[in-house]
């Protein structure tokens, strides 16, 4: 998978198969052999890069076999591009054991030509138990171990039904495969349990390697496209959009509906202006069925381009805010999302578009979570610590000279209040502080309970007051501002010193380079936080032990990299895990001599899986 752009677990790829690339997220259609309403043009005229037919079916169905044999699967269905072929598993589930055993359906599959070749893995369902269910996950490992997978695309389903240790067992295992399917969830999303199905994708997710494609088995419903990828899916399939067709239903992102109860189609849809409902209710069926399913896959496909969109502005989080309150069941999911702590560390450290503040869900985002636990950490030094008020303080506001004289005079901690929550005053440019629009939807006891958490972990938090005596001036606002900001994004406040000199836009006043005796140390970006030159990546490494903040690289990389040229994922050889997407890192050798600092576009936690690449998008070298 090359990695093209990212927000948080969802992303934009690409990878490659014997009859061209794929871009992800995607939907492939579901083909039945036997009867393919649309051609290539059409699929591909609605956005379809790939299609997914049944090779049990081919394989069982006399004629149909002795065609793909003979002429390829690609010539049965006449599509020239990437297909992959399932395995019969699903129909297994549903009808009982099939005929052929694990290494027959493989083989054929290899021998139609298949792009992409599913094993025959052991669906598991919500309701298994857990010791059927582990016995699934084993075979179903034991089924891939049998075949040889060369250097053809297997698809290894992920399966555990609802257990999440089964879930990571299964994913860490079937990672040997080159693709990755989440499989057993059409049952969980037949019947809305999409609180359940969250916690599938996430354990599949975060424990497989990341630079498999992952696709969620029979998740063709646009509704739900935005959170799944939000967790880390790439692909879909869908049958959806010809059986609501034959049942003379359509979709649209949102949900279905009824044929019969509906006025006029969308104006985005390929049938508006050429049918009205009632008219294509009196069509034939076949007509009416083909035109229902062009509708249907433009629906799915608008959404899944509206995904990318979001993915590529960093605003697929608000996004799936949004859609979550289509449904009770979605919403439910959501907030599951939201009160999972283990997607956390793959936030990225800022982003170019603003934060939208909904209602106290919101806080639960990783990048308030982040500036919460840095407060709480903060202030256990039990230093005196002093709240503002509003009238002291908002986002964008000039510091009073009052508060700035208290700041200058007293070695403690000033929280300002910002959205309901207290925290550092020096953080007031960073991430999403300055860069937030808001409801300002909180309860007041959300505001007291946070205040009382302060409390329970410093005794000598207090609310400002004008009675407050001003002492000598013992520190200066913008360097103490300068290091806490250091601390809070590189763990440290020793990167700049009181002798440093601050650099101010004459235009703005805010912060824009910091500069050493010679040389500059790091630059303010608009976000809040530093950029580092040369200099910064000097004092960073001799603060910080081996490899912490580092992506190691062999030397003749590393060379390369001095000049100032990116470092690619295939040249890591070691690195933090701890490194956060978006953060400035040190690029060395294994002996620690520093080349360059750049950006990470990746977490750490990523870092090792993928191959294909910019790993580090080098802003100097050290040459």
């Amino acid at each position: 998978m090359q990695l093209l752009f990212r927000e948080n677990l969802a992303r934009v790829c690409k990878f490659q198969t014997n009859h061209g690339e794929i871009e992800t997220p995607t939907v492939m259609p579901v083909i039945n052999p036997n009867l393919n309403f649309l051609t290539e043009r059409e699929l591909r005229e609605l956005g379809a890069q790939a299609v997914i037919t049944n090779s049990y079916i081919i394989k069982r169905t006399e004629s149909l076999s002795e065609y793909a044999m003979k002429y390829g699967v690609h010539k049965l269905i006449n599509f020239n591009g990437p297909i992959m072929t399932d395995s019969g598993t699903f129909q297994s589930y549903v009808y009982g054991d099939i005929e052929y055993n694990n290494r027959e359906i493989v083989d054929f599959q290899r021998k139609i030509g298949s792009d992409i070749i599913t094993i025959l893995d052991i669906f598991s369902k919500p309701e298994d138990n857990y010791n059927t269910s582990k016995m699934a996950v084993e075979e179903t490992y034991k089924r891939l171990k049998e075949i040889n997978i060369g250097k053809d695309l297997i698809a290894g389903p992920i399966q555990g039904s609802i257990y999440p240790d089964l879930r990571q067992f299964s994913a860490e295992l079937m990672s040997e495969a080159p693709y990755l399917p989440i499989g057993g969830v059409v049952p969980l999303l037949e019947s809305y349990r999409y609180k359940d199905l969250v916690n599938v994708i996430i354990n599949s997710k975060l424990h497989s390697d990341f630079s498999r494609p992952v696709h969620l088995f029979g998740g063709g419903h646009p509704m739900f496209f935005a959170m799944s990828i939000l967790l880390g899916v790439d692909i879909f399939d869908s049958a959806s959009y010809i059986k609501y067709a034959k049942d003379n239903r359509i979709l649209y992102q949102e949900g279905t509906r009824s044929l019969k109860d509906i006025r006029d189609f969308p104006e985005w849809s390929p049938i508006y202006g050429k049918y009205k409902p009632d008219e294509l209710l009196r069509e034939k069926e076949g007509v009416r069925i083909k035109e229902l399913s062009k509708h249907n896959l433009k629906a799915i496909f608008m959404e899944i381009n509206e995904i990318k969109e979001r993915i590529y502005e960093n605003t697929l989080y608000q996004y799936v805010h949004e859609r979550a309150h289509s449904h009770p069941s979605l919403y439910k999911a959501y907030i599951e999302i939201m009160n999972n702590g283990d997607i956390l560390p793959y936030q990225s450290l800022s982003s170019k578009s603003p934060f939208f503040f909904y209602d106290e869900i919101s806080f639960k985002n990783p990048w308030i979570q982040r500036i919460i636990s840095f407060t709480i950490n903060l202030i256990k030094n039990n230093k005196r610590t002093i709240l503002l008020t509003k009238k002291q303080w908002k986002p964008g506001m000039n510091i009073l000279d009052s508060v700035k004289k208290l700041y200058e005079s007293i070695n403690g901690n000033i929280l300002v209040p910002w959205n309901g929550i207290y925290i550092p005053i020096e953080l007031e440019n960073t991430y999403p502080v300055g860069q937030m629009v808001s409801s300002d939807i909180i309860s007041r006891s959300y505001k007291e309970n946070y205040i009382d958490k302060l409390k329970s972990v410093n005794s000598e938090v207090e609310f400002y007051n004008d009675d407050i005596n001003y002492k000598d001036k013992i520190r200066d606002f913008d360097h103490e501002k300068i290091k806490k900001i250091s601390c809070f994004q590189f763990g440290t406040q020793e990167l700049f010193s009181d002798n440093d000199k601050i650099i101010k836009s004459k235009a703005t006043g805010h912060i824009r380079n910091i500069m050493g005796e010679n040389n500059l140390i790091a630059t303010m970006r608009n976000d809040g936080f530093f950029t580092l030159g040369i200099e910064g990546g000097k004092i960073l490494k001799n603060l910080k032990k081996y490899p912490e903040l580092r992506i190691v690289v062999p030397g003749e990389s590393g060379e390369y990299n001095a000049k100032g040229y990116n470092v690619f994922f295939k040249f890591v050889e070691d690195f933090d895990e701890n490194i956060i997407s978006g953060n400035d890192v040190l690029v060395v050798d294994p002996d620690d001599n520093l080349y360059a600092v750049g950006k990470a576009t990746v977490s750490g936690r990523e870092l090792k899986y993928y191959n294909d690449g910019v790993a580090v998008k080098v802003h100097v070298g050290i040459k």
